[in-house]
C-alpha cells in the first residue's frame, strides 16, 4: 500500500504537478520522521523540488533538510540512490567536501556485498554521477554510456540523470557539452498543407528522408490528410512515438479534414489513431474552424516544449509547404518566432482541393473573475454580458498573453480570488452561453495560489511564456463531462529543478 502511493506521489512530481504531490504525501499521513527509507527518499525530492522555487536561505534550508532525509534513507536501506542524491545537493549547496565525501561512500556501497539491488541502469547511472562529482568526467562518460545500453528506450530515467549531470557541470563552471549526446531523440511538432495527394511518392520520400535525419523520438501535431499523415507516417516507422493534438473530437476533425480529401486517408489516419501513445482533444462542443486549429496548433506547440523539456532533450518543428508558396509563410510561424529550430520541405501541390471551414471568429482568451474584483480592473480586456447565473465575471482578450498578464495582476491585487482562464476559438467572434461553461467551471475550482487554466490554455503557455510555472492539477467535473485542470503559480520557480 505504501509502495503504490509513494509511486503516485513520484509520478506527480515527475510530471511537474509538486503542489498534488505534497498533497497526496501529507494526506498519506507521511512526514520527515519516517522509519521507511522509501517515504524519506519521495520526501527528500519533494523538498529538493520546493527549493528549485526558492532562494537565498529558504532555498539552502529546504536543500539541507532534503540532504538529511536522503541521507537517513540510504542509511536505513544502504541503497545508492538516496546516497548518490545526498550527494549532488551537498555539492550543488558549495558543501564540497561532504559532496567528495558522500560520492566516495556510494562508491564503496556499490562495490559492497550489501549494497540495495536495483536495475542495472540506475546501478551504473549512480556511479557515473559520483566519478563525476569527483571530478573524473572521462571515466563518468564511459559508465553512462554503458548505462544507457543497459536500457536505450528508458528516456525518463535517462532525463533524470542528464538533469543531475547537466547541473553538476554547471555548478563546476565546466562545459556539459559531452552530455548532449546521452539525451534522447528529439521532440518534434510536425505541421504542413493538406493539399497532397493520397499517392503522391515524391512528397512521401522527401519526408521520410528529413525525418531519417532529424530522427525523431516523440513527435506531436494533428492528423489531416496530407503532409500531417505522411509525417506521422514516417516518424512511427521509425520508431517514434505519436502524440495526436486535434481541436475537436475525432469524429468531426476526420469529417472535416480527412473524409473530404478521398483516397485511403480516412484508414490511415484511423491506423494512427490507434497506434498514438495519447490523443489530445482540446476543443469539446465547437465545430470545426481556423481559430480551433490554431488554438489547438499553439497548444500542440505549448506540449512539444513540455515534453522535451521532461525528457531533457531538443525540441524542434517540422513545417511541409506548398513549392512557390513560401513567401504567404513567412513570419507567420510562432515556433520560429521563439528562436526554436525550424526544418522546412517543399513539395508540390498535387491535390488541388481546400478545406472551407466554417465561422470566421478568432481565437480568445476568457478570464473569469469574481464580480467583486471586476471593478478594480476595469479597463482589463473586454466585459462580455452574461446570463443571470453566470459564475463570476468574464473579460475577453485578444491574446493569451494579455490575459495571463491580466491574471497575475488581479491575483496580487487579492491573492485568494480564484480565477480560470481559457483559451478557445469564437466562431461567430462573440462567446456564447457555452463559452462561459468552461472557464466557469475552472473558476469555482480551489487552486491555491495559483490560476486555474484550461488544457488548451496551459499548453499554449508553454509556447509564449516558457518560464510560465504551470502545473497540471488533475480533473474536475464540469457541465461538458470530465474537465483536466492546470494551474499557473504567479511565482515561477527561480531555476531549474534540482535533479530528481
Amino acid at each position: 500500500m505504501i509502495r503504490s502511493q509513494l509511486n503516485s506521489i513520484t509520478r506527480l512530481a515527475r510530471a511537474g504537478a509538486l503542489e498534488q504531490a505534497w498533497a497526496q504525501f501529507h494526506a498519506a499521513g507521511f512526514g520527515p520522521d519516517a522509519d521507511n527509507p522509501d517515504v524519506l527518499t519521495v520526501y527528500g525530492r519533494l523538498l529538493k523540488d520546493r527549493a528549485a522555487r526558492e532562494s537565498g536561505a529558504a532555498r539552502t534550508a529546504l536543500l539541507n533538510d532534503a540532504i538529511a532525509a536522503y541521507a537517513r534513507a540510504s542509511a536505513l536501506s544502504r541503497a545508492t540512490y538516496p546516497l548518490i542524491n545526498a550527494a549532488t545537493l551537498a555539492f550543488l549547496t558549495g558543501r564540497r567536501d561532504e559532496a567528495t565525501a558522500l560520492a566516495q561512500q556510494t562508491l564503496s556501497l556499490l562495490d559492497s556485498e550489501d549494497c540495495a539491488p536495483d536495475t542495472p541502469y540506475w546501478l551504473d547511472a549512480t556511479r557515473a554521477e559520483a566519478l563525476l562529482l569527483l571530478g573524473r568526467e572521462s571515466e563518468a562518460d564511459a559508465i553512462l554510456g554503458q548505462a544507457i545500453r543497459h536500457h536505450p528506450v528508458a528516456w525518463e530515467d535517462h532525463a533524470s540523470t542528464l538533469r543531475q549531470f547537466g547541473l553538476i557541470a554547471e555548478e563546476a563552471g565546466r562545459s556539459a557539452a559531452w552530455i548532449d549526446r546521452f539525451r534522447p531523440p528529439p521532440t518534434l511538432h510536425f505541421d504542413g498543407i493538406m493539399g497532397v495527394a493520397a499517392d503522391d511518392r515524391n512528397a512521401r520520400q522527401a519526408i521520410s528522408e528529413r525525418i531519417d535525419v532529424i530522427k525523431p523520438g516523440t513527435v506531436i501535431g494533428a492528423l489531416a490528410a496530407g503532409a500531417d499523415i505522411l509525417v506521422a507516417e514516417a516518424a512511427t516507422a521509425c520508431g517514434g512515438q505519436l502524440h495526436a493534438a486535434l481541436p475537436c473530437p475525432p469524429e468531426l476533425f476526420c469529417e472535416a479534414s480527412v473524409a473530404p480529401f478521398g483516397g485511403d486517408w480516412v484508414s490511415r489516419f484511423e491506423r494512427l489513431m490507434d497506434e498514438a501513445v495519447s490523443v489530445t482533444v482540446l476543443g469539446d462542443w465547437e465545430p470545426l474552424s481556423n481559430a480551433a486549429v490554431q488554438v489547438a496548433r499553439e497548444a500542440a506547440m505549448g506540449l512539444t516544449i513540455r515534453e522535451g523539456r521532461r525528457l531533457q532533450t531538443f525540441s524542434s518543428a517540422l513545417r511541409v509547404w506548398a513549392r512557390g508558396e513560401e513567401s504567404a509563410q513567412a513570419g507567420t510561424d510562432q515556433w520560429s518566432a521563439q528562436g526554436l529550430p525550424l526544418h522546412r520541405i517543399l513539395v508540390d501541390r498535387s491535390d488541388s482541393r481546400k478545406m472551407a471551414l466554417p465561422g470566421s471568429g478568432p481565437a480568445a482568451a476568457l478570464l473569469c473573475l469574481p464580480n467583486a474584483l471586476a471593478s478594480a480592473m476595469p479597463d482589463a480586456g473586454v466585459a462580455v454580458p452574461q446570463g443571470k447565473e453566470a459564475g463570476g465575471a468574464v473579460r475577453r482578450f485578444a491574446t493569451l498573453a494579455e490575459a495571463v498578464d491580466a491574471a497575475e495582476r488581479l491575483k496580487a491585487l487579492a491573492p485568494d480570488a480564484r480565477l480560470g482562464l481559457d483559451y478557445r476559438a469564437l466562431p461567430d467572434g462573440l462567446p456564447t452561453t457555452q463559452s462561459f461553461d468552461q472557464v466557469q467551471a475552472l473558476a469555482s475550482a480551489n487552486l491555491s495560489g495559483s490560476v486555474a487554466l484550461s488544457e488548451a490554455a496551459a499548453l499554449a503557455l508553454m509556447l509564449h511564456r516558457a518560464e510560465a510555472n504551470v502545473q497540471p492539477m488533475g480533473t474536475m467535473r464540469a457541465r461538458l463531462g470530465e474537465l483536466s485542470i492546470y494551474g499557473l503559480f504567479v511565482d515561477p520557480p527561480s531555476g531549474d529543478q534540482i535533479g530528481e
